[in-house]
This record gives C-alpha cells, sequence and structure tokens, in this order.
C-alpha cells in the first residue's frame, strides 16, 4: 500500500505566504524574532476574504518555554501558583482599576529610599489604598502634600512624651495642652482664644515674661474696649505712657510726680472750661472744691463749696490763709484780717478803721491829712501855717509898760 503524505504549504524564511485559500495552512521554518514573521503558523481566514492570519507557531510556543515565576528575557511573562513572578520591569506603572487607575510618578530611587527595608504586610500596605496627598483620610496613611503639609485633623491618642514637632502652619488645641520645655512660636498670626481662664506664670524671677520684646515699634493691645484689665502688682513703664479715655481714676495713697510742671487742659480751641484742680472731701455731708483757672473772666479762683458743671466751676469765693508777694494793681478791695505787722503798703485808696499801732515811716504830707511833721514841737507851742507848710509857733503877746 503506497502511503500518501500531506504537506502543507511552507518556507525556509521567516515571510507569510503571499495568498492562501480558505482553510489552507502554512508555515514559516526560519528563525522567528519580533519583527518578522518566522516560526509563525498561517490559514487562510474564511471569514476575512481568506486573508493570510497568524494562528500559532513554535515561536510563540517558546516564549512561554520557561518555569512559571521566572521572570524571562525575551519571555511570555507567566506567574506562579500565587499570582507572583521573579522580576517585573516597566517604564510606566498604573495602578488602581481600570479606567481609574493613577500613574505612579515617584522614580525608583524614591520608591527605594521611601520603601527598603519595610517589611510591612499586605494589610499595612492597604493603608495606602484611598490616601489622598496633603488631606487627612480617616483609617488611611497620611500623605504629604507637595510642601511637606497635611490637612485635616490629627488625632492621636494620648501621648506620655512628645520630643519634637516640626514647623506648624495652624495648630487647633480643644483639650488641655502641657508643655514641660520652650516653645517658638514663629508665625504670623498666633491667637490664643478660650472660654475659661487663661493663665501664663514662671517661677524665673529674673527673666520673667516678656511679650514685644523683640522688635522696636510694635503695637501691643491688651483687653476689650468694654473689658477690665487688672495689674496685679508693680508696674514700670520705661517709655512715655498715653492714656486715652473719659476718666483716669488712681486709688493710690501716695502719688509722686517728678515733673515740675503739671500740664493740664488743651489749647487747640477755646472749649470754655475752667482748669484747675478740682477737690473732694466731707463737711458734715460731700462736698466739692475747686482751685484754678475760671475761664469765664480769665481768673483764678478758689471755691471751697463748688458745683461742677461739665468742669466749668460756680459757686462762692473761698478765703486763703497765706502770705503774698507783689502788688493787687486791679483788686477794687483786699480784705484782711488783722495782722501783727504789714511792713509795706503803697497807693492805698481807703483804709478802714485803725484801732491801733504805731506809725513807723516818712511824715504824711498835708496834701494827704498830715502836717508834713515828724516832731510835736515844745510845750505851749502851738501849729500854724506859714503859707507853705505847718510849723510850730511860740505865743508871746510881749510886755508893756
Amino acid at each position: 500500500m503506497a502511503v500518501n503524505i500531506i504537506k502543507i504549504k511552507r518556507t525556509t524564511g521567516t515571510t507569510a505566504p503571499s495568498s492562501l485559500n480558505a482553510g489552507e495552512l502554512a508555515f514559516s521554518g526560519g528563525t522567528g524574532t519580533q519583527s518578522n514573521l518566522g516560526q509563525r503558523l498561517f490559514i487562510g481566514d474564511p471569514a476575512n476574504s481568506n486573508a493570510v492570519t497568524v494562528i500559532g507557531g513554535n515561536y510563540f510556543s517558546n516564549l512561554m518555554d520557561h518555569a512559571h515565576g521566572t521572570t524571562t528575557a525575551s519571555s511570555a511573562l507567566i506567574v506562579d501558583a500565587n499570582k507572583s513572578t521573579s522580576e517585573l520591569r516597566t517604564a510606566a506603572l498604573y495602578l488602581g482599576t481600570s479606567g481609574s487607575d493613577t500613574l505612579v510618578t515617584a522614580t525608583a530611587t524614591e520608591i527605594n529610599s521611601a520603601l527598603d527595608g519595610i517589611t510591612s504586610t499586605a494589610a499595612e500596605l492597604n493603608l495606602l489604598d484611598g490616601s489622598i496627598a496633603n488631606t487627612v483620610v480617616n483609617g488611611k496613611a497620611v500623605i504629604y502634600g507637595g510642601s511637606g503639609q497635611v490637612k485635616g485633623t490629627l488625632s492621636t491618642a494620648a501621648q506620655p512624651n512628645i520630643t519634637s514637632l516640626g514647623t506648624l502652619s495652624a495648630l487647633t488645641v480643644t483639650g488641655d495642652l502641657a508643655v514641660t520645655g520652650a516653645v517658638d512660636m514663629n508665625t504670623s498670626t498666633f491667637d490664643i482664644d478660650a472660654t475659661d481662664d487663661i493663665d501664663i506664670d514662671t517661677t524665673d524671677t529674673t527673666g520673667g515674661i516678656a511679650i514685644g520684646t523683640a522688635n522696636s515699634g510694635v503695637p501691643i493691645s491688651i483687653g476689650h474696649a468694654t473689658s477690665e484689665t487688672t495689674f496685679g502688682d508693680n508696674v514700670t513703664v520705661t517709655g512715655n505712657l498715653t492714656v486715652q479715655g473719659t476718666t483716669t481714676t488712681v486709688d493710690s495713697t501716695t502719688v509722686s510726680i517728678a515733673d515740675p510742671v503739671f500740664e493740664i487742659g488743651a489749647n487747640g480751641s477755646d472749649d470754655n472750661l475752667d482748669r484747675g484742680i478740682k477737690f473732694k472731701y466731707n463737711d458734715g455731708g460731700p462736698k466739692v472744691g475747686f482751685f484754678g483757672f475760671d475761664e469765664s473772666d480769665n481768673k483764678f479762683k478758689f471755691i471751697p463749696d463748688a458745683t461742677d458743671s461739665s468742669s466749668v466751676f460756680s459757686g462762692s469765693n473761698g478765703t486763703f490763709v497765706g502770705t503774698f508777694e507783689g502788688n493787687a494793681t486791679t483788686a477794687t478791695t483786699v480784705t484782711q484780717a488783722a495782722q501783727s505787722a504789714i511792713t509795706t503798703l503803697s497807693n492805698l485808696v481807703t483804709v478802714g478803721t485803725l484801732t491801733g499801732g504805731v506809725w513807723n515811716s516818712t511824715a504824711i504830707g498835708t496834701a494827704y491829712g498830715g502836717t508834713g511833721l515828724t516832731s510835736v514841737g515844745s510845750s505851749g507851742q502851738i501849729l500854724v501855717s506859714n503859707g507853705s507848710a505847718l510849723a510850730y509857733q511860740n505865743i508871746d503877746g510881749g510886755t508893756y509898760s
């Protein structure tokens, strides 16, 4: 019996046949590579107008001829029973589900720096799934933003000792915060707001508590416009003190002012207000006294029982007890209690009744009611006028016989 051998089209080259009939096979025996068609099995595809189509060949089976799970150069990637392979190299790595995957942009050096030596479990690495850079996501790992920042709320159990904190752009503390070391706040704004007491204290009696001492010209505000601010100890102001308000009350037993000139009032405009000292005392009842300049008539006055009408004082003038020097040139009346010795008076217009004393000055001229004489003459003499002055003369009728 004759043996019939059926052979398909074939070539020792690396090209495909130019054409094939429907269902007709062909094989290229030349060494196959990715850039040629050697070691391929072809068929005329009846569903595609008998187009020459690759359907197999030992080029493809050779790609899979290696141990599973071992990455082999120029071969297919076949994982082992645990879905693992020994090595994987790729120019771009995307992670995530199809259509929502994310390109990994970190370089190999960056990944090695971050993960080399880490023995994390799969569950621990899964904490990265769902993490968002610069955002705190509950139950996920925290990933810093491009500038090393994190937004959101970081919660931690009670820590016995936090040794260091880097730069915080913002910090909100809703509970107690105890700091035993130094705290350096280098920020544009630092607010402390609480619904209970805020205590700032130190045991350092040398350096103490310093606020706003690093730079000059820094304004420091303490207290609200309607709040009460209390200093419980001595206060020393080394610079100028400006008090802006409607009332300044000093409840001190002793007030010492080194300035030899005390300036009060303002002169920017005529406010029609008096200037001086208002004092309070009790004389059978509360009273107010005033000593100062009466703006209405430009005179200094002393009013022991005064009425204060918005810094305009009125009332009866009081009595001064003391020594005055100078001339009372414009006074219409000078009333004075009994004096033991008035050494000098000039240009008196009226003198009341003098009940005693000794005139010890120059003679009073006839023009002012005096005699112009400094002696009383001899016994028996009379005071007569000689036409120009008064003189003492003897009265003598002479003799006769």
